[in-house]
């Protein structure tokens, strides 16, 4: 009989001592996931705030690309009003300049993304389709675009050699002559020169590539914020 209480009394004793661990476990458990949710949402706020930034930001290199892109066009094609359709589009030869022997870059704000990445909290995001569209947006379309950057800048250089060998007065004139004047003498040399004429429609072609694959990024940045925006209003 003395066995039998001492096995209950230590039975009872054992059930107390697992129910308090496993709920101590359960717990710890939740207040972790509190935590997880947490840092989640922190996460996602910082990449919506850096979202919207790049929006911007992609909005104006989006004007300022196809308005080279469309300078460019008319220098080298045949229409007898492309220089009354530039004087439309710009306001100096600085501009020109930039179109035909610069080139724009793309660096859109990353810093909380690559912090994001360098400290591994992306781990605390659930949702695949948002971590899918990220790499899509940080990893392929960012590569496409600055990849054809790259190559812009390559064909900016030779035409700039091109014209500092050939033609230094284009380089040389700034805004030191009529702009009506500029392009006349500028689209004369064009016409005349087709390996300047080729040199510009390869740069062209560069553009246009980088301006898509801009487009394709300008796509999945507006996806991926109507998906964190939607996650996180639940």
């Amino acid at each position: 009989m003395k066995t039998q209480k001492n096995f209950l009394r230590y039975f009872v004793e054992f059930i107390v001592i697992l129910s308090g661990v496993s709920a101590s476990f359960w717990v710890e458990e939740y207040r972790e996931s509190l935590q997880n949710d947490e840092e989640m949402y922190k996460v996602l706020n910082n990449l919506k705030m850096e979202l919207d930034e790049i929006d911007t930001y992609c909005k104006e290199r989006e004007i300022v690309f196809n308005k080279d892109s469309e300078i460019i066009k008319l220098l080298t094609n045949n229409q007898s009003n492309s220089l009354d359709s530039i004087i439309l589009l710009v306001d100096s030869t600085f501009e020109i300049e930039v179109a035909i022997i610069d080139y724009r870059g793309f660096r859109p704000p990353m810093d909380r993304y690559n912090s994001i990445i360098n400290e591994g909290t992306l781990k605390f995001v659930k949702s695949d389709k948002i971590k899918e569209l990220l790499s899509q947006l940080n990893n392929t379309f960012y590569y496409y675009v600055r990849a054809n950057v790259d190559d812009e800048k390559t064909i900016q250089q030779k035409i700039s050699t091109y014209l500092i060998e050939n033609y230094p007065e284009i380089i040389l004139a700034e805004n030191n002559i009529p702009l009506n004047n500029y392009l006349k003498n500028l689209k004369k040399k064009i016409d005349n020169d087709l390996t300047l004429k080729a040199y510009l429609k390869t740069k062209s072609r560069t553009m246009y590539v980088k301006t898509f694959f801009l487009k394709e990024y300008n796509k999945t940045l507006l996806i991926l914020k109507d998906e964190i925006e939607e996650y996180l209003s639940i």
